[in-house]
């Protein structure tokens, strides 16, 4: 019996409906041929089995079919009938075709979809890395969380793609404020910074985000400097800057202030030295200041001597107040001892002290009572960013690893704040890039300044970091 007779009489057993006229000639199943032995030993020769009367068109089929055979043998074993031969299956070029073609449709929705799986897989994995990122490590629990849920999500990575081992992109949330924070806003900055700043400001402007900025070196022209970093397409032109000694000393160009005027004895007189100098000398020609100006011929610095050594320099903001005041070592003209610094209103808020017999820095309210003392600029740095700058806000900070101040930095995790390092080049700082390729600093997002960057640090890194590539720009021509 051929495949295609045996699946006929598969099909075959399964009717019930004898009274279908489509149902030629079918075969009885073994168990009605023993029930009913005797009834066909019975049944007059040249006759099948007998039927209710109104089967009349089965059996009238049926006793044509069985005239036809001249065996007229019905019985299983030694009587077995023998069947009729079927005729050949008509054959459909065309199905196994069409069968093969949904095949290849299911293969190719499979590897859409795994695609599309992996994709919403390393999308989350991110965002947990994101949140772990500004959860403070006191909050153990959830922590755990969070961390659970991102081995789950590993495990369905190695289910479907054999391996957990890929680097996501750094997830960027548009309800969070943006920092690129920077040691000192550079007059001049060399081609790798202007670069490392127009990288970042356009792959965040591709996702529709603004970074702002941070700088934190007392700097009297850094207003006008990021002015020219807005012209030169560096950052946005809507992006601020936020200096720690502007914040501190409560400056603004936009401010309405008046500015200082020169201490003048009747007994001095003025020495013009050039169109920007001036020494200011008493009765007995001894040198009592020397007058500093600017472009605009501004108050910048004024030096103050005694016996023809430096005492004192007053230092200028660009509105002619004064913003600083510096104190030389009487033994050594060239040592700073102590630094002042004022608020717009003349204040004093920021003393920094350079002797052992004083606290390094120490922090005034505006009535002049002392808030707290710091032991190091990182420290005041860290306080001021946490309880000024960003207080209050969900605040992402990217740091080159080059920055003096990126170690310290780190801290701020713990205070729900997310801080990702920049890393340009692969060769740079080589001491705490390897620390971050430890993972000695538990760093788990980095922005990388190009794709060879990318691919040593997912060859090198020993712990599992999302990795964010700057694109490459050109970077335009500036000058101050």
């Amino acid at each position: 019996m051929s495949f295609f007779d045996r699946k006929k009489k598969d099909n075959d057993d399964n009717y019930s409906d004898l009274n279908n006229p489509s149902y030629q000639n079918p075969q009885p199943d073994q168990n009605n041929f023993d029930q009913a032995q005797n009834q066909y030993n019975d049944a007059p020769a040249g006759m099948g089995p007998q039927f209710a009367p109104n089967d009349q068109n089965f059996n009238n089929n049926n006793n044509q079919d069985f005239n036809n055979n001249n065996n007229n043998d019905y019985f299983f074993g030694q009587n077995q009938p023998q069947q009729q031969p079927s005729p050949a299956p008509q054959m459909d070029n065309e199905a196994w075709q069409y069968t093969e073609q949904d095949l290849q449709n299911t293969l190719d929705q499979s590897a859409d979809l795994k695609a599309q799986l992996r994709s919403q897989l390393l999308a989350d994995r991110s965002y947990c890395n994101h949140v772990l990122r500004n959860t403070n490590s006191d909050q153990v629990e959830d922590r755990q969380q969070v961390t659970d849920h991102i081995n789950s999500i590993n495990a369905s990575l190695k289910e479907w793609f054999g391996t957990d081992k890929m680097a996501n992109e750094i997830y960027m949330d548009e309800n969070r404020d943006y920092y690129i924070f920077t040691d000192d806003l550079k007059v001049n900055p060399d081609e790798d910074t202007s670069k490392m700043w127009q990288q970042l400001t356009t792959i965040l402007s591709d996702k529709g985000l603004m970074a702002n900025a941070i700088s934190v070196t007392y700097n009297d022209q850094v207003d006008q400097t990021w002015m020219n970093y807005q012209n030169a397409g560096f950052v946005d032109s809507n992006a601020y800057l936020i200096n720690m000694y502007n914040e501190l000393q409560e400056r603004s160009l936009n401010t309405s202030v008046t500015p200082a005027e020169i201490p003048f004895d009747a007994d001095y007189r003025v020495q013009h030295v050039n169109d920007k100098v001036d020494k200011i000398l008493d009765a007995d020609d001894k040198l009592i200041m020397e007058v500093s100006r600017g472009a605009s011929h501004q108050l910048q610095i004024i030096r103050h001597y005694k016996d023809n050594k430096v005492l004192s320099r007053d230092i200028f903001d660009l509105n002619g107040v004064i913003s600083a005041t510096q104190f030389y070592d009487h033994r050594n003209a060239n040592k700073v001892v102590r630094e002042n610094f004022y608020r717009q209103d003349g204040t004093l808020v920021l003393i920094k002290s350079y002797t052992a017999d004083e606290p390094y820095i120490q922090l005034f309210s505006e009535g002049n009572v002392l808030i707290s003392t710091f032991d190091s600029d990182e420290e005041l740095i860290i306080w001021w960013l946490k309880n000024q700058a960003l207080k209050q806000s969900d605040a992402t900070i990217f740091v080159s690893i080059n920055s003096e101040y990126y170690k310290k930095l780190l801290e701020l995790r713990d205070y729900g704040f997310e801080v990702i390092p920049i890393v340009m080049k692969q060769s740079e700082n080589a001491e705490v890039l390897s620390d971050l390729i430890d993972g000695k600093d538990k760093v788990s997002a980095v922005l990388a300044g190009s794709d060879q960057v990318n691919t040593y640090l997912n060859k090198n890194s020993k712990n599992k970091m999302d990795i964010t590539t700057l694109k490459d720009v050109d970077t335009p021509i500036y000058k101050q």
